[in-house]
């Protein structure tokens, strides 16, 4: 059976805060020298944030795959994550589409510890060459669609210690839907997919053309925590020792085009 949830945030106050921890997992793959890139195509017809990736500007959009480097692939069973953005003079749009045989989420409340179950996450800035660390803006997510949001200062190799949780985001819209039964683990499920539009006028903190133009780079990692016996997995790897996302020089580059979809 297939479930779908709707939920819009425009939200004031923070209710949660994360904390850095510290996985057991080692590194497994070698980490590569270059940094990733994605070209961000533009959709002239907008994206309906339901939760599902069958609207044909998602499918003629590019794929963003995650690696596993701190899983044992040859042992384990991959459970892959393909993310696709688009963007348009209003939003930044995501779809993740995550294949999870344990579906995990059970916080609710805003600003909540989401990466502490399965869950995707962006964090973006539109100031590529930040001067004296890196200042960007983390969107975590997990399955029932509930969202921690904050700017975070002074992103380096290091882990960015310096993070503001009380920054709200403004008219974040996420939809989920999942194919399987949440938070039983006596029965394999199959995954699960998020959708998030990100207005631009949530990046206006930090220098940076919003929105942006074409050809404009912005840096982002995009992760995903490994839940109920899952993997933690990213597109841009960290190259730390153990799981850990929050090294802001290893962020990926974010090109925008004004290309459209199918062009």
């Amino acid at each position: 059976m297939i479930y779908c949830l709707l939920i819009g945030f425009i939200l004031p106050f923070p209710l949660g805060a994360e904390q850095k921890t510290t996985p057991t997992s080692n590194r497994i793959q070698p980490a590569p020298t270059e940094l990733p890139s994605y070209v961000v195509l533009r959709t002239d017809q907008g994206i309906r944030i339901d939760g599902h990736s069958n609207e044909t500007d998602w499918q003629l959009a590019p794929t963003l795959d995650f690696i596993m480097p701190w899983s044992d692939l040859k042992k384990e069973r991959v459970q892959s994550t393909v993310a696709r953005l688009l963007w348009d003079d209003d939003n930044l749009y995501i779809v993740y589409e995550c294949a999870d045989p344990y579906l995990d989420a059970e916080v609710e409340n805003h600003d909540g510890p989401v990466y502490q179950e399965d869950a995707v996450e962006i964090f973006a800035t539109p100031n590529a060459a930040n001067e004296g660390g890196i200042t960007y803006f983390g969107y975590e997510m997990n399955i029932k669609g509930t969202l921690l949001d904050y700017i975070a200062f002074g992103g380096s190799d290091e882990w960015t210690s310096n993070i503001h949780f009380p920054w709200q985001s403004e008219g974040v819209q996420i939809a989920t839907s999942f194919d399987g039964t949440l938070n039983d683990h006596t029965d394999v499920d199959r995954g699960w997919i998020l959708e998030i539009a990100i207005p631009h006028d949530n990046f206006r903190h930090v220098s940076g053309q919003i929105p942006p133009r074409d050809g404009d780079i912005w840096r982002a990692g995009l992760n995903r925590t490994a839940g109920h016996q899952g993997q933690f997995g990213v597109w841009s790897d960290t190259h730390s020792a153990n799981a850990s996302f929050h090294h802001a020089t290893r962020f990926g580059k974010l090109i925008f085009s004004t290309d459209t979809t199918g062009r």
